[in-house]
């Protein structure tokens, strides 16, 4: 139920998005980085947006906007940013592949209560899934990944409907 503060970055088409112009939309945020080992980790939470995108095509733009936040900066930025939307078949009109500067995607994933840390050439990374409501308040931060995209799409579902 908290206001999520404004933050800045640019997403896979080199634009520069602003959490606040999201406002009006439900938002469903997560993390992660496109050389990410484990399949069950970054690859997931991405494929839950990827199938809640495809779910709610039709209220997409309008009604709902994903958010995936590069926690690789230095790596994820440019090309290698938009080809890993791509293997998603993310639109880039409601699906923002976000990177900047590490000292600004830093606070940025540590609002949500994401910590990562490189560790032998791979980052290590709690992994949390947010919605936010078209008020940019936060409806819920999931830690982990032990749900299914099914059950995000309910939830996202369930906060579009009540606020419309």
């Amino acid at each position: 139920g908290e206001a999520v503060p404004d933050f800045v970055l640019t997403d896979q088409a080199g634009k520069t998005i602003h959490l606040s112009e999201l406002r009006g939309k439900v938002v469903v945020l997560t993390f992660g980085y496109s050389r990410c080992p484990f399949p069950q980790y970054c690859y997931r939470l991405s494929n839950n947006l990827a199938v809640v995108e495809k779910r709610f095509a039709a209220r997409a733009v309008r009604d709902l906007v994903l958010v995936t936040v590069a926690i690789d900066p230095e790596h994820d930025q440019g090309k290698v940013l938009s080809d890993y939307a791509a293997e998603f078949h993310a639109n880039a009109d409601d699906w923002h592949f976000l990177t900047g500067p590490l000292p600004v995607v830093k606070p940025v994933a540590a609002m949500f209560g994401l910590n990562f840390w490189s560790t032998d050439g791979l980052l290590t990374h709690s992994l949390h899934t947010v919605v936010l409501d078209r008020e940019g308040m936060a409806v819920a931060n999931i830690e982990g990944n032990h749900f299914t995209a099914k059950q995000l799409g309910d939830l996202v579902e369930t906060v579009m409907d009540r606020e419309r």
